[in-house]
């Protein structure tokens, strides 16, 4: 879903891409503003907590199956170092070119994550484009080498050892674990049928001895337990020596607990903040200002002109066209232009010339609107104050 979603295109866009030039996240057919990083905070707001919940009753259920990092470990294990056996020669079936292949396979695997992490910046149909005809520039080219060369020194040589040391989601779990969630874990009470064949040490990619206990290091992929189930079965055993368990073996799942039900709740919280601020998200920008570079004056007939800098931004994914106006009590006021149109996502700057009639002399109070209309039915309306200045007569 990763590699694919940048090739996905809603309302003309990238279903997810960050546009940095132009500051904007496109995000599922809506693109949003860099003054709109509430809605990215309630975003990560939810991934949070919903992460938080999901450790809370599971456990490291992202290291073991989702983890870009256990992910690809799995694609490119054959650059890890043959397994020794307890006659230090390299395990049966070992071949001396799957080392050198597996670092093929792994630069491979590594440009192809490098491009995808570039493409949630540039459209993968003009990266791909520009790759054909050699036009990446630098700040792409740069981008997506310096990428590839990063995660293939990760995946080549740190592999698992990042999970045991540099990874903070490791170091929470110590503080997110209670006696109820889901862990593999080593049933000590069945200590006699462990045969000490070292099965589940050589399989850990990250080298633990799952029958010391729970340790940080671990990532619960479940290597171990495919590991010891074979032996277990060739012994008679019914019972898995090492599995799954809720806290410690012989534990009981409780997901009704009270600090479930409390990130349960944070969890809803977000998700409702998140609706909120997407569901009552302005479409049309409008901030107005007096134009400094237009000074106002008063023809012979009475009509004061005023000039306004006007910006406008459609943060819609369909084009708009915006009726500009403006009312002030007491007078008669006229805007040119009176509409604009707007292409998806598109910001314009431009002067609003307000002419106004049957006003005093004096700063008289206004509101600029902007109205966005299909058909006849108003589908939204802006509006900012302004105030319309009328000279005195000479």
């Amino acid at each position: 879903m990763i590699l694919g979603l940048p090739f996905v295109r809603v309302g003309g866009e990238s279903a997810l891409r960050l546009d940095v030039p132009a500051g904007r996240l496109h995000a599922f057919g809506a693109s949003y503003a860099i003054d709109e990083a509430f809605v990215v905070l309630a975003a990560t707001l939810l991934v949070i907590a919903g992460f938080l919940l999901v450790t809370l009753l599971f456990g490291r259920l992202w290291c073991g199956w989702s983890c870009p990092q256990t992910v690809l470990g799995d694609l490119t294990r054959w650059v890890e170092r043959a397994p020794r056996t307890k006659s230090r020669v390299p395990a049966r079936g070992w071949r001396r070119w799957r080392r050198p292949a597996g670092f093929g396979v792994t630069a491979l695997v590594s440009a192809a994550v490098a491009a995808n992490l570039v493409w949630y910046f540039v459209s993968p149909y003009e990266f791909l484009a520009r790759l054909a005809g050699g036009t990446l520039g630098p700040a792409i080219g740069g981008s997506w080498a310096a990428t590839g060369a990063l995660v293939f020194l990760d995946l080549a040589f740190l592999r698992a050892t990042f999970c045991a040391t540099a990874c903070p989601y490791a170091k929470l779990q110590g503080v997110l674990f209670d006696r109820h969630t889901l862990v593999v874990a080593y049933d000590a009470r069945r200590d006699a049928d462990c045969v000490d064949c070292g099965a589940c040490v050589r399989i850990c990619p990250t080298g633990i001895d799952i029958r010391r206990g729970l340790q940080t290091e671990c990532i619960a992929c479940a290597a171990c337990i495919d590991a010891c189930q074979p032996i277990m079965r060739k012994l008679g055993r019914a019972e898995d020596l090492v599995g799954y368990f809720h806290g410690e073996p012989g534990g009981r799942p409780r997901p009704l607990r009270p600090v479930a039900l409390a990130l349960g709740g944070a969890t809803l919280a977000a998700l409702a903040l998140l609706v909120a601020v997407v569901a009552g998200r302005e479409a049309l920008s409008l901030v107005a200002m007096t134009d400094a570079g237009f000074a106002p004056r008063r023809t012979p007939d009475g009509v004061a002109v005023n000039a306004y800098s006007v910006a406008l931004e459609n943060r819609a994914r369909r084009p708009v066209t915006v009726a500009l106006g403006m009312d002030a009590a007491g007078g008669d006021v006229q805007v040119r232009p009176d509409a604009v149109a707007l292409g998806p996502g598109e910001r314009r700057q431009l002067r609003v010339v307000a002419s106004a009639r049957g006003l005093v002399p004096g700063r008289t109070e206004a509101e600029l609107r902007a109205d966005v209309r299909a058909g006849e039915a108003l589908v939204e309306r802006r509006t900012q104050g302004v105030s319309i200045v009328v000279p005195e007569a000479r």
